[in-house]
């Protein structure tokens, strides 16, 4: 009879292998740069949404109002557009950072940038512009060039506008537009007046009208009268 062969060791057993308490504080010590796995792992998470295919989180307009003033971590506001939309209105603490400059091959970030990038959890930057439109690409720009502790508003600055005017500071902010709600009651019927109030014609019966008795129908009754009361 052929003999059977047998792993050495033994016939693995299914699952992970079990773990030593003697290396479980033992952690790696490579670091391998930013990855979707940190940030979607990441401290800063709490609070924010996230959504998908987007590399970076989310902040509304309360949870930025909260953070606006208890600061309870330190916060670098970019303002993504121009410098004249930027001096008509801005957040409170905002810096200009026009998202032109992120295309530049060279030294694409500020000294003020650079001193918050891959802070996290004490440091984050939140990215802010008119629709967000402008702020969702940056995050992924910014994720692409190595951060991970990129915020950006929610609805951009026409909700905060909307929600918490305070928040923001200039010149010139844009009064908050309350939403048009159509009148579903019926109106009221009105008493037409007297000139548009048709007038029958002289010798015209409408449809449905009692027609004046003739002599034949008076005839006709009388005589029904009579027989009803014999």
């Amino acid at each position: 009879m052929p003999l059977q062969a047998k792993p050495m060791g033994g016939v693995p057993k299914g699952g992970p292998p079990p773990t030593n308490k003697k290396y479980a504080s033992v952690k790696a010590r490579l670091d391998t740069g930013c990855n979707e796995l940190k940030i979607k792992s990441s401290e800063t998470k709490a609070n924010a949404r996230f959504h998908r295919g987007e590399n970076f989180k989310r902040l509304k307009v309360s949870s930025l109002a909260a953070l606006m003033q208890n600061m309870v971590v330190d916060a670098l506001l970019l303002d993504l557009r121009d410098e004249d939309e930027f001096a008509q209105y801005h957040l409170k603490g905002a810096v200009n950072y026009p998202v032109r400059l992120l295309s530049r091959q060279c030294n694409p970030f500020t000294t003020e940038i650079l001193a918050y990038i891959n802070g996290a959890p004490q440091k984050i930057i939140v990215l802010s512009d008119l629709d967000e439109h402008m702020a969702f690409m940056a995050g992924n720009a910014f994720y692409e060039k190595g951060v991970d502790n990129i915020f950006i508003v929610s609805g951009g600055l026409k909700e905060v506008v909307r929600q918490a005017p305070e928040l923001c500071e200039g010149h010139c902010i844009p009064q908050a537009k309350t939403p048009h709600r159509p009148n579903t009651s019926r109106p009221k019927a009105q008493a037409r007046p007297d000139s548009l109030i048709a007038v029958p014609r002289q010798g015209y019966t409408p449809t449905g009208s009692i027609r004046p008795r003739t002599s034949a129908s008076r005839v006709s009754s009388d005589e029904q009268q009579q027989h009803w009361k014999q």
